[in-house]
């Protein structure tokens, strides 16, 4: 788990289920979202152990799919920050 606490306002916890697409290759991990506001997202590796994503993915919900890219990961728990063109 990530040390200091450095966000700006409360996040509400929530548990959505969702894709993060990356790589040249389109690999798709299940996810889920643990919480979400305007900037970014915190979400968790559900279906694979020891994967470690970097850079630019694509956060595949229901409704929408968000560009984002990857701030921090700790284990199975990722954080992204949603890009300009989402």
């Amino acid at each position: 788990m990530r040390g200091t606490d450095n966000r700006r306002r409360e996040r509400p916890r929530i548990a959505v289920t969702a894709q993060i697409v990356h790589g040249p290759m389109k690999e798709t991990h299940a996810v889920v979202v643990r919480n979400m506001h305007e900037g970014g997202a915190k979400v968790r590796l559900t279906s694979t152990r020891g994967v470690m994503l970097s850079g630019p993915v694509i956060l595949k919900l229901t409704t929408e799919e968000r560009h984002c890219t990857v701030v921090w990961q700790a284990g199975d728990e990722v954080g992204l920050r949603f890009s300009q063109q989402s």
